[in-house]
């Protein structure tokens, strides 16, 4: 089972003004994060808005962008649900369309026991030879994955081969790191930007990070940087990645600002929200700008 690196952006779902998925603007972003040197993309993560979208529509994001991306990166597709049937059913459909890997959020809303979630994830990882990556985000699941419970997941599923870590912590990713201690391939991947630097030194392997989507070229030079050994240079990087973070202030969810930032450096034109989301008032618009150009992105 290959073992997934690198820089893996949660990339945004762009919709138009009826709420359908903007095919031509999503091939956009696709092509930019590609060419700017990511290894792979994450599909329907937060920042991609799975939370707010059926079944049907997922599918249909992921019928239209694994076949354009044709290999040219990876593919990590999002297929986590509230409940186990959407799950499964979303897992043997990214099969079907030949993703790499699936990332699978623990199922929220009701706060679960950590025998609980050992037990879905069992089911989870059995019932699929892809790589599996556990999503660690309890500021939003009301779950935090603790070194025991993904020991006993990894420990019973060759298959789960790697952890989201969404939570800005810097202790407890190193804790999970020592998950290595017993899989060596065992991957994290970092969500947070202002952790990057040290979670690298630590044992991380790699990004799946939202400020990637408007500024993929600090965490692609972050990354490569280290694996060079020019911990110089990669701490320069993840200085800017910290800096790009203040894009977070701008928007709840975060995700929207990041739209912004796509928007006016990417796509060259404001897109459209699908609710509960609305879009930013041009006041807020403005300062997204003003940090991009800050930023030295505009």
């Amino acid at each position: 089972m290959v073992k997934l690196k690198g820089v893996y952006p949660p990339i945004i779902s762009i919709f138009d003004k009826y709420g359908n998925f903007d095919v031509e603007s999503n091939k956009k972003q696709a092509d930019y994060l590609i060419k700017s040197g990511v290894d792979g993309i994450t599909y329907l993560g937060t920042s991609g808005e799975f939370s707010s979208m059926n079944i049907k529509q997922k599918k249909e994001i992921l019928d239209v962008m694994i076949p354009y991306v044709n290999n040219r990166a990876r593919v990590i597709a999002g297929v986590g649900e509230c409940n186990l049937p959407d799950t499964l059913d979303m897992i043997k459909y990214a099969e079907k369309l030949g993703v790499d890997s699936i990332l699978v959020v623990n199922p929220y809303f009701n706060v679960y026991t950590d025998n609980m979630v050992i037990a879905y994830y069992d089911r989870i990882a059995k019932s699929t030879n892809l790589p599996v990556l556990i999503y660690n985000i309890p500021d939003l699941s009301g779950y935090n994955f603790s070194f025991d419970v993904v020991k006993v997941i990894v420990q019973n599923n060759s298959n789960v081969v790697g952890i989201k870590e969404s939570l800005n912590d810097l202790e407890h990713v190193k804790t999970i790191i020592k998950i290595k201690d017993i899989n060596p391939d065992f991957a994290v991947y970092a969500a947070y930007e202002n952790l990057a630097y040290d979670a690298l030194n630590f044992g991380a392997d790699g990004f799946i990070n939202a400020t990637a989507n408007f500024a993929p070229e600090f965490t692609v030079n972050t990354y490569q940087s280290f694996v060079k050994g020019d911990l110089k240079k990669c701490r320069e990087y993840a200085s800017k990645m910290n800096d790009a973070m203040e894009i977070y202030n701008f928007s709840k969810p975060i995700y929207l600002a990041c739209k912004q930032a796509v928007y006016s450096r990417i796509i060259g034109e404001d897109k459209f929200e699908i609710l509960p989301a609305l879009s930013l008032d041009e006041k807020t618009k403005s300062n997204i700008n003003q940090v991009m150009k800050k930023l030295g992105l505009l």
